[in-house]
Parts: structure tokens; sequence; C-alpha cells
């Protein structure tokens, strides 16, 4: 069908369409004489970059999660983002509301203080910075300890390194490795990160709770999986290939060095549950010494 028919199907102008066809969103077929021929597949593209237009996500984010392997889950990533945008935007709102009930300046400059935005910055730059959900997964891991705020020289400067590793990290990131963490997140229709990450965090706090306890309980399938770690069928599988590239991926990108030491600095309860997981550790290589070999720690 030509542009005047798709107009009317896709509820959208002429110029729209030229505009999402020249930003790679739609593709139509062109005739001989120039004249583009829209199709139905063409059509219900129109309209799905309609809605998500309407639910105010960018061009470049549409054209994100029309390329992607899991819609909903490009679109949780999204959602995600506008939520932390909208934090601030309810900060500002607050603020200016104070400030027309009493033009107090001081009062709402010490408010803004406490509410500062650097934190949230820290997040959304967590999820945009990784490829698929998996820059959501840690957004959610160090969100949880972004509670306080950028109050010291110390902290900004820790501040600044974490945002200039974040600017550097796809530098780092071979391709392949991009590519199995976008699949590995969105693997599952139905794979809820924000679920997941709080299975994590479940688990965790079970086992910083009773280190002890949680390890005799759990001592015969901890003995299970590293057999199943050291056998051939683990070691020749892409997993381990592409494990080794992310570990491979975190030490040359500084990940630990510019990035989770910099949240420890900005966090103090980070550091805390940093410390908790270190003797945790202690504990259990003591009672499996031969973990170290599996996992590269002699």
């Amino acid at each position: 069908m030509l542009i005047n028919e798709a107009c009317k199907k896709s509820k959208l102008t002429k110029k729209a369409m030229e505009y999402y066809e020249a930003k790679g969103l739609i593709s139509p077929k062109v005739l001989e004489n120039g004249y583009r021929d829209y199709s139905e597949a063409d059509i219900l593209t129109l309209k799905e970059i309609s809605v998500l237009r309407k639910c105010g996500i960018s061009v470049t984010d549409i054209k994100n999660i029309l390329c992607s392997k899991n819609k909903s889950a490009a679109l949780a990533k999204c959602k995600y983002v506008t939520e932390i945008r909208l934090q601030r935007l309810q900060t500002i709102q607050q603020c200016m509301d104070n400030l027309i009930r009493s033009y107090d300046v001081e009062r709402e400059f010490d408010y803004l203080q406490a509410h500062d935005e650097n934190l949230l910055t820290v997040k959304e730059r967590l999820v945009l910075a990784f490829p698929g959900n998996y820059g959501l997964f840690l957004s959610l891991h160090f969100g949880r300890f972004l509670d306080g705020i950028v109050d010291t020289d110390e902290k900004r400067q820790a501040y600044n390194e974490i945002i200039n590793y974040l600017d550097d990290v796809e530098l780092h990131l071979p391709p392949e490795l991009s590519e199995y963490l976008e699949e590995i997140f969105t693997l599952n229709e139905r794979l809820d990160v924000v679920q997941l990450e709080n299975t994590t965090n479940k688990a965790m706090a079970e086992m910083l709770n009773n280190t002890e306890n949680y390890l005799a309980q759990h001592h015969q399938d901890i003995e299970e999986y590293h057999a199943y770690l050291k056998s051939d069928e683990f070691l020749n599988s892409p997993i381990a290939t592409m494990q080794k590239k992310l570990r491979d991926f975190q030490k040359q990108s500084g990940y630990y060095e510019r990035l989770v030491n910099n949240v420890k600095v900005i966090s103090p309860h980070y550091a805390e549950y940093l410390a908790e997981i270190e003797t945790a550790n202690e504990q259990f290589f003591r009672a499996f010494p031969q973990a170290k070999d599996i996992y590269d720690l002699n």
C-alpha cells in the first residue's frame, strides 16, 4: 500500500513515517517510481512505534526494543530508567511546592542536598552502560546500597571515577560477550530481573546470617556443583568460555578497582556488605579448600 493508506491505518503523519524510515525503524519496499510500498508488517511496526512513543520512549530506545530478542525485557529496562528519572522529577516538584508555600531558599537548599541526584545518576548509568538487562541487574544490585548522598570530597572523587568507568566500559566489552550478556538475561520471556535480584539477595542474606550452618546444610549440593565445574561437559561448554571472557573483561576494565571499590567509598553500607562476604568466603574456603583451584584463586 502507498503512504496515504499507510497513514490512515497507522494514524501517523507522512512526516512521522518518513522520520522513522530515516532513523531505520522501518524499511518499506521502494518501487521503481520511488514510491514506498508499505506491507501489513510495516503497519504493525508503525503501530508498535506509535504505542512506544506515546509511552514516552525515545526513538533510540524504540529501535533497541524493535531489534531485541526479548521485547518485554528491553521495555523493562526502559521502564526502570523512567522510574529513576521520575524520582528526580518528584524531588524537583516537591521543592517547587515547598517554595510556593514558603519561599525559604536555605530550607530547600538543605532539602536538595539531602535528596542528592548523583546516586540516581549512577543507577541510571549502570543500566545504560551494559548490554541487555545485565545493566539492569547490576543497577538493582548496587542500587539498594546507594541510599546516601555525595557529601565529601572523597565521595565526589569516587563518584567521578564511577562515571568515568561507565563511560569507558563499552571500549573493553568484546562483541561476543556483549551478545552473551544480552542473551542470558533475555533467554526466558518470563525472566523478571527484579525477581532474580531479590532471589539472589535472599539467598545471600541466608548464607551471611549463619554461614557455617548454611555450608553444612548445602555441603552435598556444593560438592556436586564443584564436580560439575571440573567436568569436561562444563569446561568445553560455551558458558565456561563466556564466563572466562566476563572475568577477563572485569580485570581489563577495572571492574573491581574502578567500580566496586568506589561504590564502597560512596556507600558505607556496601562496604559493610562486602566485609561480611569476605568473612563468609574465608569460612567457605576452609570448608572447601579445593575450591580455590576451581575459582582460580591460588
